[in-house]
């Protein structure tokens, strides 16, 4: 298969994403979060007096999230062999992942408006009508999830092509596992965290990869960054 300035300019672009979304999550998203206060009225109290981090936040989440979601979609690029399957079904899911994070961090937004309005007891009711909804919570929960596992798949992938070893893998189930079972900020912050290590380490080894397996023409021994890990 020849290769194109069409299929370099997408590994640039698939290599960029995959460190760019991960890095806005970790460094500037988690930058304007409004820690937790005692109780959730409090906590929607210091919403209201920073609106404006918490609009911040909420974009730079769901940016964040979309590039990573659609880069990982995108390495499946070099998975048209060995490891296609995977790479199919987890393209497919990171685009599933996308309306997910997109609609979590909406919700971000909605706080935003009403958190100005004059009225702070409605305000407050409907904050709280928001994150008490069992359906919206979910469905949101479920396409999440099924993102996360996208991410999974495409990595699987990467690891059956012999792209990148196994640590990005385990690292992503950490992340996965953090968030969904100890939950909180701390959790998230740790799940940005190991997020961002193995999607740098799933880049490097992307853009080191010799042509011809980008163009999933053959399946090479595992790049040199995963031979001295």
């Amino acid at each position: 298969m020849e290769s194109t300035s069409t299929d370099a300019v997408r590994r640039r672009i698939v290599v960029t994403g995959l460190i760019l979304g991960p890095l806005l999550l970790l460094l500037l998203s988690n930058a304007f979060i409004i820690p937790d206060a005692e109780s959730m009225e409090a906590t929607f109290d210091a919403m209201a007096a920073n609106p404006w981090m918490l609009l911040t936040e909420s974009l730079l989440e769901a940016i964040g999230f979309a590039i990573a979601f659609a880069s990982y979609a995108g390495a499946a690029h070099a998975l048209r062999s060995r490891g296609g399957a995977l790479g199919t079904v987890g393209a497919a899911l990171c685009m599933v992942g996308i309306l997910g994070f997109t609609l979590s961090a909406s919700g971000g937004l909605f706080l935003y408006v009403v958190a100005g309005m004059p009225d702070k007891g409605a305000a407050f009711a409907a904050g709280s009508a928001l994150a008490a909804d069992g359906v919206t919570g979910t469905l949101l929960m479920v396409l999440m999830v099924l993102g996360e596992a996208g991410i999974c798949l495409l990595i699987g992938g990467l690891l059956r092509a012999r792209l990148v070893p196994i640590w990005p893998l385990l690292l992503v189930l950490a992340g996965v596992v953090a968030d969904n079972v100890l939950g909180g900020i701390l959790a998230s912050l740790v799940a940005d965290l190991l997020l961002a290590v193995a999607s740098v380490w799933v880049a490097i080894a992307l853009a080191r990869a010799p042509r011809a397996a980008w163009l999933g023409e053959s399946a090479p021994i595992a790049a040199p960054l995963a031979q001295s890990a």
